[in-house]
């Protein structure tokens, strides 16, 4: 009964607006999926009953995926999304900001939520460190692949681990060793990426020395052209090279070219990163808190990577730069610094030897901008501090 009175709806639209059949059936030859906005400029209806109507007697559909209907596109075949979805999920991992770029090179609508869907519980894709979209049945390779990728530079296994919080090195490193985009570098036994060159077979010794070096030789140019010249030079993926724009000897020319500072380009600050969980600020913004585990980077006194948003908030926008904070409790300072590669902060060691802590204990360290110190803080659940003393 309705799909007749939806036919003879059909009929009476062909009497009023001649040819707005083949206008939406050449939209669907040209993209596989279409938005009910983008058709409504074919049968304007500002309430979109009578254009559901009409687009239902063409065989259009509201396609279907992992995470139910999406009422705000059309397809002719209702598995037409789930399979651009299936199919940017198959590219990842990539990082928190790009998948909406991503799905839109595969024809994916913007009236798509894509995040929503990306993020339902039967989703090939999970949320990982930093909000970065990995495959959920690689999660813990993927997330390494894409924390090399930010380095630049070949890491050990404990590094890895630690930065993405996985299982443990032993586990990480077996899973390394069976996915074909890594590959361990010996006798070092630190990890790398296959697409980096060997160090015998490149004479730079970094992203941002190979992009110096592209510059000084050609001059200032487009940023395309630049990742694509740098690439073949010393071969890094993409937020590698994205990194390097921080360096404070790369800036853009007066016509918007990329080149060098000592050639009078001016220098690019960095923009502000998305603010993560474990970093937190007081009303008067003059008080940082960062959370961070007790780990092993931490016993062996090595530099702790934190998010990058510190540094941009402590105004270090341009690499190298660093702030000094002296320690209210105890001696020494807390070096913050920003490099191309990384945000990180000096070595802890000392302080939590002397605190009495563990491997396993959780601290903050706080901030003080008012008067340039800092201090850590127990931030132990209680009750539930490894290093309690049991009664």
């Amino acid at each position: 009964m309705l799909q007749a009175q939806e036919e003879r709806l059909a009929y009476l639209a062909d009497a009023f607006q001649e040819g707005w059949r083949e206008a939406v059936l050449s939209r669907l030859e040209i993209e596989p999926v279409v938005s009910d906005e983008s058709l409504g400029q074919i049968l304007v209806d500002p309430e979109g009953v009578t254009r559901h109507a009409l687009l239902r007697c063409l065989g259009l559909k509201t396609p279907s995926t992992w995470a139910g209907r999406v009422p705000t596109v059309w397809a002719r075949e209702s598995r037409s999304l789930d399979h651009l979805l299936r199919q940017l999920a198959s590219q990842a991992p990539f990082r928190a900001d790009e998948i909406r770029e991503r799905a839109a090179d595969l024809g994916v609508p913007d009236a798509v939520p894509v995040e929503a869907i990306a993020s339902h519980s039967k989703s090939p894709l999970i949320r990982g460190f930093d909000d970065h979209w990995l495959r959920r049945v690689a999660k813990g390779r993927d997330a390494a692949y894409l924390w090399l990728e930010s380095e630049g530079e070949p890491r050990r296994a404990e590094d890895i681990s630690e930065a993405i919080r996985a299982s443990g090195p032993r586990a990480l490193s077996e899973a390394l060793r069976r996915d074909e985009r890594f590959r361990q570098i010996r006798p070092e036994g630190t990890w790398a990426l296959v697409d980096w060159p060997l160090s015998q077979v490149t004479t730079h010794t970094n992203a941002l020395d190979a992009m110096v070096w592209v510059l000084r030789e050609s001059g200032p140019m487009r940023k395309r052209e630049l990742f694509a010249r740098v690439a073949k030079e010393y071969p890094v993926g993409y937020a590698r090279l994205q990194q390097c724009l921080i360096s404070d000897r790369i800036g853009k020319t007066r016509d918007g070219l990329l080149g060098l500072v000592e050639d009078g380009a001016e220098p690019m600050e960095e923009s502000e990163p998305r603010r993560p969980s474990n970093i937190a600020v007081d009303a008067s913004g003059k008080v940082i808190g960062v959370r961070l585990p007790v780990d092993r980077n931490v016993w062996r006194g090595s530099g702790i990577v934190v998010h990058s948003w510190l540094t941009w908030y402590l105004g270090l926008r341009l690499a190298p730069m660093s702030r000094r904070f002296e320690f209210s409790e105890g001696s020494g300072d807390l070096v913050v610094r920003r490099g191309t590669g990384a945000a990180q902060l000096s070595s802890l060691r000392s302080q939590v030897q002397s605190m009495g802590l563990v491997e396993g204990c959780e601290i903050v360290v706080l901030i003080r901008l008012d008067d340039e110190s800092a201090a850590i803080r127990h931030a132990c659940e209680s009750g539930r501090c490894p290093g309690a003393q049991p009664m």
